[in-house]
């Protein structure tokens, strides 16, 4: 009997195997090897950024730039110490330091990604759970607009959170990123969309409200799927420097600082030492949050909370 079940395994594996195999093709091969040169490149350029941030920046770059540092240089206390952005708006007028721009990109990618994750979360649960011609409506709108380019809107935008009060100010920025609109509406949509009746019939027996409901039930099975997206939002505007320029002008990001230190001539920051240092100080906080939610991030985004 156990000889029997031993030749029924070895013969599945057999066939796994097979199925495993068949599967490299010359396609799969190529593919294959175009990726592992992409790794390699992304791999060689890091490592060559971090060996840049230890060169001095007057001697030891300038003649061996490829190479292994000969004095290893602690540039990133004097980045730490002097990196700043010149900052001359109707709010303020001075400049900024590292540690503070720090703050501003916590804050404004904190923010943003929070309330860029909860409404849509939040309005794709109304158009699943409660059937009316308005939910049909936003869903339209959600496809519509992933579909047609919005080309041009910007200087509106500008002139609308001016007009609310909205402008140049981090707070202003987490409202106006709060929309419903994007992928990862159609992401939640479908999974309270699958979400058995089940549920909420007997909330609802115990006496919940519709509130309660959302609250006790609904946001926590989909709590997984809710920090994925925000992870993804949060790196998303770590990095996003345009937005804190345009919206932004009196608090700089580190994603800002690098941009101006970049397009500012005759700065002790523009040696590329220097650069690579504050491009390094700028990933800490992204590959933290990488090694740490790595299985969050490279995992799959409609997995809820609902098993069996």
């Amino acid at each position: 009997m156990f000889g029997r079940e031993l030749a029924k395994r070895n013969k599945l594996l057999g066939i796994r195997r097979e199925r495993t195999h068949a599967r490299f093709t010359p396609v799969t091969v190529v593919m294959l090897i175009v990726l592992i040169l992409y790794v390699a490149s992304l791999f060689l350029l890091f490592l060559w950024a971090v060996m840049a941030a230890f060169k001095d920046p007057l001697f030891d770059f300038r003649v061996n730039p490829w190479g292994f540092p000969r004095e290893w240089v602690w540039n990133f206390s004097t980045v730490f110490a002097e990196f700043e952005v010149p900052v001359s708006t109707a709010k303020r007028i001075g400049s900024v330091g590292m540690g503070e721009m720090y703050l501003y990109s916590f804050l404004y990618a904190g923010g943003c990604a929070f309330f860029n994750t909860l409404v849509p979360c939040i309005t794709a649960y109304l158009c699943a759970r409660f059937k009316y011609k308005f939910s049909r409506v936003m869903h339209t709108i959600v496809l519509i607009t992933m579909v047609i380019p919005v080309v041009g809107s910007l200087p509106a935008e500008i002139r609308m959170a001016q007009a609310l009060k909205l402008y140049d100010e981090i707070w202003g920025m987490w409202i106006l990123k709060a929309n419903f609109l994007g992928m990862y509406f159609l992401v939640f949509y479908n999974i309270f969309k699958a979400l058995p009746d089940a549920y909420t019939e007997a909330a609802k027996i115990d006496g919940a409200g519709n509130m309660q409901v959302l609250l006790r039930i609904a946001l926590p099975l989909v709590r997984n799927t809710f920090f994925t997206v925000f992870l993804i939002y949060f790196i998303q505007y770590w990095n996003d420097y345009q937005t804190p320029l345009i919206y932004l002008p009196s608090y700089p990001t580190i994603a800002n600082g690098m941009y101006t230190v970049a397009v500012t001539p005759s700065t002790e920051m523009n040696f590329v030492p220097m650069r690579m240092a504050a491009a390094i100080i700028m990933l800490v906080p992204i590959l933290v949050v990488f090694l740490v939610f790595q299985k969050r991030l490279l995992g799959n985004l409609t997995i809820g909370g609902i098993k069996g």
